[in-house]
């Protein structure tokens, strides 16, 4: 995988702030997919945040499904015990 990107805890926290600031600035569909172009515009406040970053909207795309795969696992384990 030449194109895999290594995101600090830094720019992670500072997605998921982005991300908090899209739910509540009406960026998600009823049903709960983010709107077109929404990636694009969390990649140029990334961008904006961490000048020099290469992050592109395929990234910040990548970065929310993996999280929201870790997050279903929590949720999954803690629903267990």
């Amino acid at each position: 995988m030449e194109n895999k990107r290594i995101w600090s805890d830094e720019e992670t926290n500072a997605f998921v702030g982005f991300m908090e600031e899209f739910v509540v600035d009406g960026q998600r569909a009823d049903c709960g997919q983010f709107k077109p172009g929404t990636f694009e515009k969390l990649a140029l406040k990334m961008l904006e945040a961490f000048p020099g970053c290469t992050l592109t909207a395929k990234h910040c795309k990548n970065k929310h499904k993996r999280l929201k795969e870790k997050y279903q696992y929590a949720a999954d384990m803690l629903a267990c015990s």
